[in-house]
C-alpha cells in the first residue's frame, strides 16, 4: 500500500511548516502513520499536503519503515502515541500525573524577595545574597512533606 502514495500538485507547499521526518510505517486510503523518535504520529491522509523521499535516513538504516518527509496542512489533527514500558502492579493501567511545584513555592519566593529587599541584599541565586530553599516528599499513601528556609549566601 505504501508505494500508492502520490504527491498532491494542487497543495501550495511554501506556506506550511518544515516537513516532519520519520519512517513511514503504515498506510491506509484514510491514514498514515510515521514514526519519530519518541512515538508515531497518525495523520488523516486529507491533511497530507505532500509525501517525499528522506535521502538523509536511507544510510541509517536502523528503523522499520520508509524513511520520509511529510507535509501537513494548518490546523490538522492527529495523533500521537508513545511507547511506554508496563509494569504489573495491582491498579489498573495509567500515565503518571505531570509533577507539580511543591505547595507553597511561589510564596515562598515572595516572601524571601521581601525580606532580602528589607534587608537591601540581592534575591537571586548565584549571586550572593538571599535566596530560599524546599524540599517536598511524597509517599505512595498520598501524605506531603516540606520544608523550606530562607539563608543568606
Amino acid at each position: 500500500m505504501t508505494g500508492a502514495l502520490h504527491r498532491t500538485g494542487s497543495a501550495t507547499l511554501a506556506c506550511t511548516s518544515p516537513p516532519l521526518p520519520g519512517y513511514l510505517v503504515a498506510a491506509t486510503e484514510r491514514s498514515i502513520s510515521v514514526r519519530v523518535g519518541d512515538g508515531t504520529w497518525t495523520l488523516d491522509r486529507t491533511d497530507v499536503l505532500d509525501i517525499a523521499r528522506w535521502d538523509a535516513a536511507s544510510a541509517q538504516s536502523g528503523c522499520e519503515g520508509r524513511p520520509v518527509l511529510v507535509r501537513v496542512r494548518s490546523g490538522a489533527t492527529a495523533d500521537f502515541t508513545q511507547r511506554r514500558r508496563v509494569e504489573v502492579t495491582d491498579r489498573p493501567l495509567t500515565l503518571a500525573p505531570e509533577q507539580s511545584p511543591a505547595r507553597g513555592d511561589d510564596e515562598l519566593a515572595r516572601q524571601t524577595e521581601s525580606w532580602a529587599r528589607g534587608l537591601e541584599l540581592t534575591a537571586g541565586p548565584g549571586v550572593g545574597g538571599a535566596t530560599m530553599t524546599c524540599c517536598q516528599t511524597r509517599s505512595q499513601h498520598g501524605s506531603d512533606d516540606g520544608i523550606a528556609c530562607d539563608s543568606l549566601d
